[in-house]
């Protein structure tokens, strides 16, 4: 145990705490939850994975594949945590809350923007929104490849921990605000989605993702514009102009698509970006605290 508090991130102890928690819900909700064992079995798998890559590359400090299956094993661990999240929140919390966000859109003046929206449906732009929205799962990339090749593991270390923070107060909010999404309502806001058979594109990707996720409600908050949000602040932060160039806009893309798309009320992306910023501002003051303390260490 000594080892893997001297070793982990601040990621590997997000992770932890999330899988815990979620593989005690199953545990709970057991009575309503088909299937609950294996969803807090795959809970537990991850996390164990998870440590036992932390122990593996303590173990062997030097070992160039044990930093790069450690450092990158999000990459595998955040979908599977997704899709379970996915299968879970509708048994363990099946009361939707599209009427309250609903309301709340339209106090806001997020429905009328929706309204604005369904002006502007062309077959070519909700092809581009749908690019841009399944880009999401690539986006963090645009964060990590660059802190990863010039090899500064604080900078590195702080972003995936951020990155793996913003996902997992994103399925957290899944569970406690489950919703279809405003496509799921349009005649309730007045406001239809795009037109998928116009699209060559987007008809097979909307397929895949819909496959996999089920019946999920991953509405509020966004984690699009979670993730998105992060991803242009680590770029800028870091100074990585060169890729902040291509990354901003495309993260500000995904934003806008999963408006434009009708996947997620403004309310979820307003939260998702404030989601965002919190995180930026808690790690901002938590890396000032440290520097401060090792100043006072110096004199």
């Amino acid at each position: 145990m000594k080892r893997y508090r001297a070793s982990a991130w601040p990621a590997d102890w997000i992770l932890l705490g999330y899988c815990a928690l979620l593989a005690a819900i199953a545990l709970i909700f057991r009575d309503r939850l088909p299937r609950w064992p294996l969803f807090a079995l795959g809970h537990v798998a991850v996390a164990a994975v998870s440590v036992s890559l932390v122990l593996a590359s303590a173990r062997r400090p030097n070992s160039r594949a044990w930093a790069l299956l450690r450092g990158w094993d999000a990459l595998a661990l955040i979908p599977a945590l997704f899709f379970m999240v996915c299968g879970m929140i509708h048994h363990v919390n099946p009361h939707d809350q599209d009427a309250a966000l609903i309301a709340i859109d339209r106090a806001i003046g997020g429905i009328a923007l929706l309204n604005a929206m369904d002006r502007i449906t062309w077959g070519w732009l909700t092809d581009l929104s749908k690019a841009l929205w399944i880009f999401y799962y690539f986006l963090p990339l645009l964060a990590g490849i660059p802190l990863w090749c010039r090899r500064d593991l604080s900078a590195f270390r702080e972003a995936k921990s951020m990155l793996v923070l913003g996902w997992a107060l994103s399925y957290v909010g899944y569970l406690l605000v489950p919703a279809e999404g405003p496509g799921y309502h349009a005649e309730r806001i007045g406001v239809a989605p795009p037109r998928w058979e116009e699209s060559v594109f987007a008809v097979p990707a909307k397929a895949v993702i819909d496959a996999l996720e089920q019946e999920a409600r991953d509405t509020f908050p966004s984690g699009h514009a979670v993730i998105a949000g992060l991803v242009g602040f680590l770029l800028l932060r870091h100074r990585e102009w060169a890729w902040a160039a291509a990354g901003v806009p495309l993260s500000a893309g995904v934003v806008l698509s999963t408006i434009y798309l009708r996947y997620h009320y403004v309310t979820d992306v307003l939260v998702g970006l404030l989601i965002a910023g919190w995180i930026a501002v808690l790690w901002e003051v938590a890396r000032r605290r440290r520097l401060e303390m090792h100043l006072d260490t110096q004199t």
